[in-house]
C-alpha cells in the first residue's frame, strides 16, 4: 500500500477530532480516563498521610495548669512551676492529605473539610470539631466561605452537614504567615500523579484542656500526688476534598478515617 494511502485514515481521524472540538459535539467520543460529559472524572484516591502536632504545651506546663485544680495540697504544685498562659497551652497540627489523580486531566483542589475528634471513643459533643478550608489562586485574599464550599449532594460524601454537632470554635483553620497562606493556594494534581495537600489547624485550648481533665484520669491522679507524668490524647481525623474540572464542574472525594494519638511529655 502506498505511504500516502496508509496515512489517510490518520489524517481523517485527526480532522474528525478537530471538527468535534470546534462543534463541541461528538458525545460518543471519549478517551480513556477522560470524564463523561455531564458526569465527572474517575474519583481520586485521597488518604491522610500524616497528622503532625506542631505546637503543644509540655507535660510540665499541663501539670502546672492542672495541679492547682486537682492537688489537695498547693505545695505539691511547686515542682511543676507556675501556671502557664493561654498562649502556652495552645495546640496546632498539620494534616497532610495525599491525593492520587487517576484521571487523564488535571484536578484542582478547591476546598477541604477536616473533622477532628479528640478522645473519639468518649461520647459527647465538645470533643468534635470541623473546619472548611477554601482555596483560591491568590491565597492572600482567599475568602473562607463555608456556606457552600464544603457541601455535597452525594450521599457517600461526608460534608459539613455530617458534622453538625461539632462544638463551635473547637477547630479552626490557621492561615497566618507566608507558609500558612500558601496552604490556601489552589493545588492542581497533574494527570496520573499524586500530590500532597497540607492544612494547618488549631484547637481551642480551653476545650481541649477540659476534655483532658475529664478523661485523662490516670495522669491527673499522678499530678494530684505531685508526680510527673505524660499525657496521651487519642484523636480521629476524617473529611473530604472538593475538586473542579473545566467544563465538567465540581465534585468531591472523601478520605478514610484516620486514628492516632499524641503523647505529650
Amino acid at each position: 500500500m502506498p505511504t500516502d494511502a496508509r496515512r489517510l485514515p490518520i489524517v481523517r481521524g485527526a480532522l474528525f477530532v478537530a471538527l468535534c472540538a470546534l462543534a463541541a459535539g461528538c458525545a460518543g467520543l471519549q478517551w480513556p480516563g477522560m470524564p463523561v460529559p455531564g458526569g465527572q472524572p474517575p474519583t481520586p484516591h485521597v488518604s491522610v498521610a500524616e497528622v503532625r502536632l506542631v505546637r503543644a504545651p509540655t507535660a510540665q506546663m499541663m501539670a502546672g495548669y492542672y495541679c492547682a485544680r486537682v492537688a489537695p495540697n498547693p505545695l505539691l504544685c511547686l515542682a511543676f512551676g507556675g501556671v502557664p498562659s493561654r498562649e502556652q497551652m495552645s495546640f496546632a497540627f498539620d494534616v497532610g492529605l495525599d491525593v492520587e489523580n487517576v484521571a487523564e486531566v488535571p484536578l484542582p483542589v478547591v476546598s477541604a473539610l477536616v473533622a477532628f475528634t479528640a478522645y473519639p471513643d468518649a461520647r459527647g459533643q465538645q470533643n468534635l470539631g470541623a473546619a472548611c478550608i477554601t482555596m483560591c489562586d491568590d491565597p492572600a485574599t482567599c475568602p473562607q466561605d463555608t456556606t457552600t464550599s464544603c457541601e455535597s449532594s452525594e450521599p457517600e460524601i461526608r460534608d459539613l452537614s455530617d458534622f453538625g454537632r461539632a462544638a463551635a470554635g473547637f477547630l479552626l483553620a490557621v492561615a497566618t504567615g507566608e507558609e500558612r497562606l500558601e496552604n490556601l493556594r489552589i493545588r492542581t494534581i497533574a494527570p496520573r500523579s499524586t500530590a500532597r495537600v497540607s492544612v494547618r489547624l488549631q484547637l481551642d485550648p480551653e476545650q481541649v484542656l477540659g476534655l483532658v481533665r475529664q478523661l485523662a484520669t490516670e495522669s491527673l491522679q499522678a499530678i494530684s500526688s505531685g508526680r510527673r507524668t505524660t499525657f496521651t490524647i487519642p484523636y480521629q481525623v476524617e473529611g473530604s476534598i472538593w475538586l473542579t474540572v473545566e467544563h465538567f464542574g465540581r465534585f468531591a472525594a472523601s478520605f478514610p478515617t484516620y486514628r492516632g494519638e499524641w503523647v505529650i511529655r
